[in-house]
């Protein structure tokens, strides 16, 4: 059976993967390191408004080598991970079947490995609910493309953007409803191509753009559709043949640039529930509490009750206002000391109730609801908060077993 699917390339090995587990491209600009996991799991990073953990399947599998920059979101039994990647080598159909009890590709009687993360399931990796896939509404798993050539190439154009498409007839301005608007050559888009057609773009203003043949409307599945980034921010294959979508913002910026105004619109503005994030310091690093599960902060008063327990994140129990809870230190996994000349101790809402030793209380922040992205992960990160920073949210339920 022939699918979708993505041929790509980590140190000398060659790998193929679905393009329904492909979330998008991205290049990797900044990894948030953390203590406590294995040394394959590079730390965090975020594009856009989604946050993943850093896999290096060099490291994973001793393949060697530095790790690439280049990163594909792939979703592995419904968790996703970035995984470091050397290049892509194709987007196209392969054959998929079983060989030797295993699930591979075949590509001109070439085998190729179907990408396993099994691996992943014995460390407990923080992953993350990224807020595009929490909620799909009906009728939004299918993305509408207008799609055209330009020499060997077929491109395609969201029709979000789309208000109308003409015959070229050879002038440089077309009447659209009473209105001259100037027609823009498609070399100021993308590069020069044959003139066969008009399509108009329309934002805040409207464009007119000559491009060459049209060759069809088509729904395609958003389970069907890489992701990546630049002037072409999605992928797929069509006629067994791939298409470069434009990505909109892009266009949208040539609207402005070289359009007309065409009417006047509304622009709805919807505003956002904002939560108070308290941000402490530990061992020198930041992270983020939500303050609706924040009981009571205090001084560290090092007076504790010290029990039996084999738990190293456990320091003892403390006795608040809140009567005796937990004392929880994240010394071991951070591999630091903390200074608690001036520490403090943050009681939460968990239950048993546990109070993180921190050295300082460093800000209160209002963050934006879609700014805030929480893991189902056991370990101490609970999420991130999407700030100026990226910040781990602390998991208030951590250690688990106590």
């Amino acid at each position: 059976m022939k699918v979708p699917a993505i041929k790509f390339r980590v140190a000398d090995k060659y790998f193929a993967i679905e393009m329904k587990n492909i979330k998008q491209f991205f290049e990797v600009e900044e990894i948030l390191k953390l203590e406590g996991f294995p040394d394959f799991v590079l730390g965090i990073t975020k594009y856009n408004k989604n946050v993943y953990p850093v896999i290096s399947l060099k490291k994973a599998w001793g393949l060697g080598g530095e790790d690439p920059s280049t990163a594909v979101a792939i979703v592995f039994k419904d968790k996703e991970y970035a995984v470091l990647i050397d290049e892509i080598i194709k987007i196209d159909e392969l054959e998929k079947k079983e060989a030797f009890s295993l699930e591979v590709f075949e590509e001109n009687g070439e085998l190729i490995g179907n990408l396993n993360l099994d691996f992943l399931n014995d460390v407990n990796i923080p992953v993350f609910f990224n807020k595009n896939e929490e909620k799909k509404e009906v009728n939004k798993d299918y993305k509408n493309f207008l799609l055209f050539k330009c020499n060997n190439e077929i491109l395609g154009i969201d029709v979000s953007l789309l208000k109308k498409v003409e015959e070229y007839n050879n002038k440089d301005v077309f009447i659209l409803n009473k209105l001259a608007i100037p027609l823009v050559d498609f070399k100021k888009i993308y590069k020069e191509c044959n003139k066969s057609s008009i399509v108009f773009l329309e934002d805040e203003k409207v464009l007119g753009m000559v491009v060459d043949e049209i060759m069809d409307t088509v729904i395609i599945d958003e389970s069907e559709i890489v992701k990546g980034e630049g002037i072409f921010d999605r992928f797929f294959v069509y006629d067994n043949k791939e298409v470069k979508v434009f990505n909109n913002e892009y266009l949208k910026s040539k609207i402005e640039k070289y359009g007309v105004v065409f009417f006047d619109k509304k622009v709805e503005v919807g505003y956002l529930n904002k939560r108070e994030i308290l941000v402490v310091e530990i061992c020198s690093q930041k992270f983020a509490i939500e303050m609706k599960d924040v009981l009571e902060i205090t001084d560290y008063k090092k007076t504790l009750l010290h029990i039996s327990n084999d738990n190293p994140y456990i320091k003892g129990i403390i006795t608040t206002r809140e009567g005796a809870v937990i004392l929880v230190s994240l010394e071991e996994i951070l591999k630091k000391k903390l200074d608690d000349s001036q520490a403090k101790i943050v009681v939460v809402k968990s239950n048993p109730k546990r109070a993180f030793l921190i050295e300082q209380i460093d800000d209160l922040l209002y963050v934006e609801e879609d700014k805030i992205i929480f893991s189902n992960s056991d370990s101490y990160i609970g999420g991130m908060v999407l700030s100026q920073e990226m910040i781990p949210l602390l998991n208030v339920n951590f250690p688990k077993d106590v």
